[in-house]
């Protein structure tokens, strides 16, 4: 799981342009990051295209608030 947070922290801090030190799991995208869903959307295709887990579907996407919440769902895909 620490992995996926770090690799997280990579993607974000790139696609945001913030420090990965100010990113945590409990960052929200919206509120901290200022994330529209365009921003969303090129992170869910970074995701996917960073750790192979194919396309995410758009029920899950709702589910992606916070930092936390992409680790937990990677961490489940990725086990899965």
């Amino acid at each position: 799981m620490q992995d996926i947070f770090e690799r997280m922290q990579q993607i974000i801090a790139e696609q945001f342009s913030v420090e990965e030190d100010e990113i945590t799991m409990d960052t929200s995208f919206e509120e901290d990051l200022g994330a529209d869903s365009v921003d969303l959307v090129e992170l869910v295709m970074s995701m996917e295209e960073a750790f192979d887990i194919g396309e995410v579907q758009e029920d899950e996407l709702s589910t992606l608030s916070t930092v936390g919440d992409c680790v937990n769902f990677l961490t489940g895909k990725l086990d899965g």
